[in-house]
């Protein structure tokens, strides 16, 4: 089985994008416990690792400024990560478009020193979009603009060109993935599944950990109890996703 995990904060607040850090440590022992394979993006999408062998790939979203505990974890195993950067709120907080949302928490994000530094230590730096704005609403042209931006901006910071990107929201169509089909190697969505042979570079699933954030939660992986709670998780979202 292949997955992509991710993560947003590491904090207490039990908001809906935290996980505590006692929990993420927890993750992280049982993943080096099982043996089971951390690849980056690229390693885990690659043909030659579908051979029947566990294998995940570890983002987050947003760059927390919190993601140094967690990256400092995964240093400990030498595990590589994926961070996904809203370019114009870096040092800044996830108050996008300065506005709170109401159940999440305002957090400090990663400055550009940083994300220097982690890109030196080896943690693959992607993009978020400029601002992190709901792509599928703003029209084709503003949705280039926050692609480009974010990517142009990355680059200039970190001396290299950005490969992988994160829809906000996971707010994608056919017309948003084609325009990051033009910019990115790969796109990672909110579509809550292991990975397939059919999943397409553009539409890639991932699983939110904030559904394993109770302790022992993590360890149905690869047990009877696994498929059923990604098919139940799958089923509630979409039901919200319905109504919304």
């Amino acid at each position: 089985m292949r997955a992509i995990l991710t993560y947003h904060s590491i904090d207490r607040t039990g908001s809906v994008i935290s996980i505590t850090p006692e929990v993420f440590r927890e993750h992280v022992q049982w993943i080096a416990d099982r043996g089971i394979r951390v690849a980056p993006l690229d390693d885990l999408l690659a043909a030659d690792t579908n051979d029947g062998r566990d294998a995940i790939a570890i983002t987050f979203d947003d760059g927390f400024a919190n993601f140094e505990g967690a990256a400092n974890v995964l240093g400990q195993y030498g595990f590589p990560s994926t961070v996904f950067v809203v370019s114009a709120h870096v040092g800044g907080t996830n108050a996008w478009g300065g506005k709170e949302e109401s159940g999440i928490p305002t957090l400090p994000l990663l400055g550009w020193q940083d994300l220097e530094r982690l890109a030196a230590r080896g943690v693959t730096i992607g993009a978020h979009t400029r601002s992190h704005a709901r792509l599928t609403a703003i029209g084709a042209a503003a949705a280039e603009d926050e692609m480009d931006a974010c990517a142009t901006e990355l680059r200039a910071r970190l001396g290299h060109a950005v490969k992988h990107f994160a829809y906000p929201y996971g707010d994608v169509n056919g017309l948003v993935a084609a325009l990051a089909a033009k910019r990115f190697a790969t796109s990672v969505t909110t579509r809550f599944s292991v990975l397939t042979d059919e999943d397409l570079p553009m539409w890639l699933p991932r699983l939110d950990m904030y559904y394993f954030r109770r302790p022992g939660a993590i360890r149905s992986w690869g047990t009877w109890r696994f498929g059923p709670r990604v098919w139940s998780v799958r089923t509630r979202r979409r039901v919200r996703e319905t109504f919304q």
